[in-house]
């Protein structure tokens, strides 16, 4: 019996504690917060776990600078009290970066006005990051030289926070945590609907790699499906007193612009900040803020444009990026959580025909751009049901708590809440991974692409199960060779993610366990011979088939296509 057969054979047993709708970050941290308190918790999601809205963030991890404008403050001391309790408990994982940013002449408030925001916004989050600096047009210039200063007024640079990996990689990480804790949890598992049945909810479900139906029963049911919420939420026949707004954001990867770690963050021509990313070997563009009327959405050929255009006008390249540098592309819907009237009538000011006119004006524009990216957990007290409106990465321990306590107060048992219950693995045992992989002689292995040591690179991303790798290659030292050409993969960390990080499609693995179809591009991974290599590693005979099935989506959907 294989692990996946195992985890849901036992997803067909029990009366679960929790069950969670959902492996996006608000289902992944839910899932760590609860079975790390004692609740039986199951888990699921349709797809892969983080592979929609939690797949397709900026990688930022940030206190909301640009809600100061619009007077929510309360909003911004959460979250930046959020973003530093991240720092503070992923210090490998989560760092301080900072943004380097251009003030363009014109724009709705001076240089120096911005400035005292920054000084503000640094006071909201206690100090904990390196205080704010006002750059005249010739520092800015000096500090980065691709920075065209002909159209600003000044600058500033501030410090926030950034994931090192990606967006779904610290999603899985909560999963994990859930796994160790003794959750249930199974991708590619969609849920049918739920129904309440002698004050137990039986959630019929069907496995999206066999067909096969079974029930799950469960005391409590939450609702994380993130922009599918509100869908899930009448399939369930449940009410709620907010509904979901949805804007869609892409971000395009080129090839590397800047070689230093620091984000470079404008102003965008629809007014909201744009920023120039490190993403790995790369640099990841954008974001857009498009309205769109449903939670599935592409990147068309004006979105790209529109990130093409505002890079192209703010650095000085020696050549303007067009659609043939894109790498790979991103795009997301973000949900916004409004009440449910408000949200109607978001819903019908969207033109019926969704054109995507990215960067319109007015006031319209200006009001959706100001909505709030805060969170909302309705609760059913009644029915012991909950659903996870909205929210951002920076949120998601505030999200896990809210749902510990609303869990409680259901009368499900848990144990005292404790702070402990997220984080990465205390100096003790790192200092005790150090020791032992020194002894192996392996502080000597360096990662030329990230600029860091192997051994930086296996305790960030694998936490205490990067000791199963210090095992792994102490009797084949072979498996220490890196992978790909331009990046740092070993063969060590394939066979890692094949027992261990339920990868259960080859996309799970090139784009969201790592980000090797995001720096390589879908269409040089398909032309390299390695990759039927990583299939079989991780599917072992069915990797053939795997590779297939991964080369037969259409390359073209992840490059810039000519019409959009």
């Amino acid at each position: 019996m294989t692990q996946r057969q195992d985890t849901l054979k036992q997803l067909d047993g029990e009366c679960f504690d929790v069950l969670i709708v959902g492996g996006g970050i608000n289902g992944a941290v839910s899932a760590a917060a609860l079975s790390s308190h004692g609740a039986r918790v199951a888990l699921i999601d349709r797809d892969d776990f983080g592979s929609a809205t939690s797949a397709n963030s900026s990688n930022l991890v940030w206190g909301g600078i640009k809600y100061l404008e619009s007077g929510e403050v309360a909003l911004v001391n959460e979250l930046c009290r959020s973003r530093n309790r991240l720092m503070q408990r992923f210090p490998s994982r989560i760092r301080e970066i900072r943004f380097l940013t251009t003030v363009p002449k014109g724009f709705r408030k001076p240089a120096w006005m911005v400035y005292i925001g920054a000084l503000l916004y640094w006071g909201f989050g206690r100090g904990a990051t390196r205080m704010p600096e006002y750059l005249s047009r010739r520092r800015l210039q000096q500090r980065q030289p691709l920075i065209d200063i002909a159209v600003a007024q000044g600058g500033l640079e501030y410090s926030d926070a950034w994931l090192v990996d990606n967006d779904a990689r610290l999603t899985f990480d909560f999963v994990r945590t859930a796994i160790r804790q003794g959750a249930v949890v199974a991708n590619y598992v969609a849920s049918e609907g739920s129904q309440q049945v002698d004050n137990e909810w039986h959630t019929r479900v069907v496995d999206q790699q066999t067909g096969e139906q079974q029930l799950i029963r469960s005391q409590v049911l939450l609702n994380a499906t993130g922009p599918w919420v509100d869908g899930y939420n009448q399939l369930s026949q449940q009410s709620a007193g907010h509904h979901h707004v949805y804007s869609k954001g892409i971000h395009l990867i080129v090839p590397r612009l800047i070689e230093e770690e620091r984000v470079l963050a404008f102003f965008a021509n629809d007014g909201r900040l744009f920023f120039v990313i490190p993403m790995g070997s790369k640099t990841c563009l954008g974001t857009t803020d498009t309205r769109v009327t449903r939670p599935e959405s592409v990147v068309t050929a004006a979105d790209r444009q529109f990130v093409l255009d505002n890079v192209n006008q703010r650095l000085k390249l020696d050549k303007p990026l067009t659609a043939a540098d894109v790498i790979s592309e991103r795009c997301g819907v973000r949900p916004l959580v409004v009440a449910s009237a408000a949200a109607e009538n978001q819903a019908d000011s969207v033109n019926q025909d969704n054109k995507e006119a990215t960067g319109e004006a007015g006031k319209e524009q200006g009001d959706w751009l100001n909505l709030s990216r805060r969170h909302a957990i309705d609760a059913s007290a009644d029915h012991r049901y909950l659903s996870i409106f909205g929210g951002k990465l920076t949120d998601c321990v505030n999200v896990g708590e809210e749902i510990y306590d609303q869990v409680s107060a259901f009368g499900i048992p848990l144990q005292p809440r404790s702070d402990r219950w997220f984080g990465e693995p205390d100096e003790r045992r790192r200092e005790g991974f150090w020791r032992q992989a020194t002894e192996q002689g392996l502080d000597q292995y360096w990662c030329e692409h990230r600029r860091e040591t192997l051994l930086q690179r296996w305790w960030r991303r694998y936490g205490t199960d990067a000791f199963e790798l210090l095992v792994d290659v102490a009797d084949h030292p072979e498996w220490l060779r890196p992978l790909l050409e331009g990046d740092d993969l070993r063969e060590a960390e394939v066979r890692l993610a094949a027992r261990l990080e339920m990868v259960t499609r080859l996309e799970d693995f090139l784009r969201r366990r790592t980000m090797l179809e995001l720096t390589s591009g879908k269409a040089a991974l398909a032309q390299s011979p390695v990759l039927a290599h990583i299939s079989e590693l991780l599917f072992g005979s069915a990797g053939e088939q795997q590779l297939r099935d991964y080369l037969s989506t259409d390359v073209a959907d992840h490059l810039p296509a000519a019409d959009g």
